[in-house]
């Protein structure tokens, strides 16, 4: 078997999952986590309940792997935008519009992520929190090249992160909880604006 044949392979295993992790976001989504069980899961999938529990270890495992893989989704795609772009400011703009899409067509997700994050369970919190902070070092990591390139002003970066990343949270949340799609291209360009307008260097 050649290379060509093992990428093939490996595409189509990372798409099985992924439709995989799809339907069981859904389902925990729709119902709950108490709510649900394996054997829902198992039905939506269209397979037996013991494949499930030949790749997890019990419901909660399965649970916490959905929410994981959903935010090593969300940080691929985030590093996708970045990498996408030539300038510090490109950079920031296309984070924005990555994550508002993200936020809108993974929504399901998202509600499982903050449900674990503000939930009363503190490790599963503790868990979701240590998640979160993988995908807040994308924008880190662009924040304080901006910083360093002099495209964006003295500021602190941790600061600079949680409040971008918060103001197009809370924006892409306010649509999806009024059952609106988001208007990508205005929001983005808003929290743009307002994000570097109050962060960019300015000359004397």
């Amino acid at each position: 078997m050649d290379s060509q044949d093992l990428d093939d392979q490996r595409l189509k295993k990372d798409a099985k999952m992924r439709r995989f992790y799809k339907t069981a976001t859904n389902v925990f989504a729709r119902k709950g986590y108490h709510e649900t069980t394996v054997d829902e899961i198992a039905q939506a999938m269209g397979v037996a309940k013991g494949t499930i529990y030949y790749n997890f270890e019990n419901k909660e495992d399965l649970y916490m792997s959905v929410v994981q893989e959903g935010v090593d989704l969300l940080k691929e795609q985030l590093q996708q935008a970045v990498n996408e772009g030539k300038t510090s400011e490109e950079r920031i703009a296309n984070l924005i519009v990555c994550q508002l899409k993200f936020v809108e067509n993974e929504s399901d997700l998202v509600s499982l992520f903050l449900t674990e994050l503000f939930g009363n369970d503190p490790l599963r919190s503790q868990l979701a929190s240590r998640m979160l902070s993988n995908c807040l070092q994308v924008f880190r990591s662009c924040i304080e090249a901006g910083i360093e390139d002099g495209a964006l002003g003295c500021l602190d970066a941790e600061t600079a992160t949680s409040s971008l990343f918060g103001m197009i949270t809370i924006s892409a949340l306010h649509y999806i909880h009024n059952h609106l799609p988001i208007p990508v291209n205005q929001v983005a360009s808003d929290i743009g604006k307002i994000f570097l307008r109050g962060t960019c260097s300015r000359p004397d």
